[in-house]
Formats: C-alpha cells, structure tokens, sequence
C-alpha cells in the first residue's frame, strides 16, 4: 500500500498526469511506539530517491508569534524546491490536534493546525511533494486533517510478531 500511495507518483508522475487521477498527496501511519513508521517513511524515501525531511512534531512550536507557521512554511518550500520530495511529520499530534479542544493558552497550537491545513490543501500545486504523517495516537488529529486531499489514506501499523521481528533482524544483520 505505501509503493502504490508514495512510490509510484514520485517515480512514475507521468502514469498519473496520462490516466488523468491525482496522485495521493499524503499518508497518515498510526500504530504504537516501535511498530517502524519513521523506518518505513525512511526506507520509501531512499527507494524512490526522493528529498526527505523528517520533522519531529514538537520542534515546529516555537514560543513567539508567528515563527512555527514561519517554520512550517520554510519546511514545505524547502520541499517544493527539492522535488520530489517527501515531507515526514513524526509525531504529528503535537502539533495537529484538534482545534475545538484547543484552550485559549494554546493559541500557537490552533494557528499551526491552520497553516498546516493550508499547507497540505493543494490551494497552490504541491507538486511532487507527499507528506508523510506519523503518530500513536490518531484519535486526537484535527478531522480537517484526515479528509481526502490531505492524508489521503491512513495505514495502521501493528509491532511485528515473532517471524516478522526475525526478518527485521536478518535485513539489519545483512
């Protein structure tokens, strides 16, 4: 499902733009601690060559007005500039929850929801730019955030069983 939602629009754009359907334009992965979210937006991004930016949700808040929209901005043009490019939020819960449950001391959190929102909205082509989401907890996410257009599709990851967890070590024994 990853190759089929990221792989093939970043190496085959042409497919999609002749068949005349959008390619995906983001992916939600959920799933508890450890399961290998940021390994499988890693191991996309090397197999289709593409710039990645890996942001770790927390860092885009900063404390005066204005600079984590700023830097949310920068993050999307650096990936526009760079093409194909794919965008990964890790723990994209800090920083994309719900908006009605924002209190009025967390004003910051609702402005970044919003430019994120703007972001992914496609108002301006993203291009071959995909975002990539992460979190464990998919439940506190803006819903504006899980509609189509923004992520896409959502995949849930699950900790690997006894087999799994031996072919992981076999690649990383390789």
């Amino acid at each position: 499902r990853i190759r089929e939602m990221i792989e093939l629009p970043l190496k085959y754009p042409e497919l999609f733009e002749r068949l005349g359907i959008e390619a995906p334009k983001g992916v939600l992965l959920h799933g508890p601690p450890g399961c290998g979210k940021t390994l499988i937006a890693r191991a996309v991004a090397n197999e289709t060559d593409a710039y990645f930016i890996h942001v770790s949700g927390p860092e885009v808040i900063h404390k005066f007005y204005g600079e984590s929209e700023a830097h949310l901005r920068a993050i999307f043009d650096k990936a526009k500039e760079n093409a194909p490019a794919i965008v990964f939020l890790d723990e994209i819960d800090a920083i994309a929850s719900k908006r009605e449950e924002v209190r009025g001391d967390q004003q910051v959190e609702r402005r970044v929801v919003a430019q994120l929102l703007a972001l992914m909205d496609g108002l301006k082509s993203r291009g071959q730019v995909i975002v990539i989401g992460a979190t464990n907890i998919p439940q506190v996410l803006d819903p504006a955030l899980r509609r189509p257009g923004r992520f896409d599709r959502e995949i849930a990851l699950s900790i690997p069983d006894k087999n799994g967890r031996l072919a992981i070590l076999h690649i990383h024994t390789r």
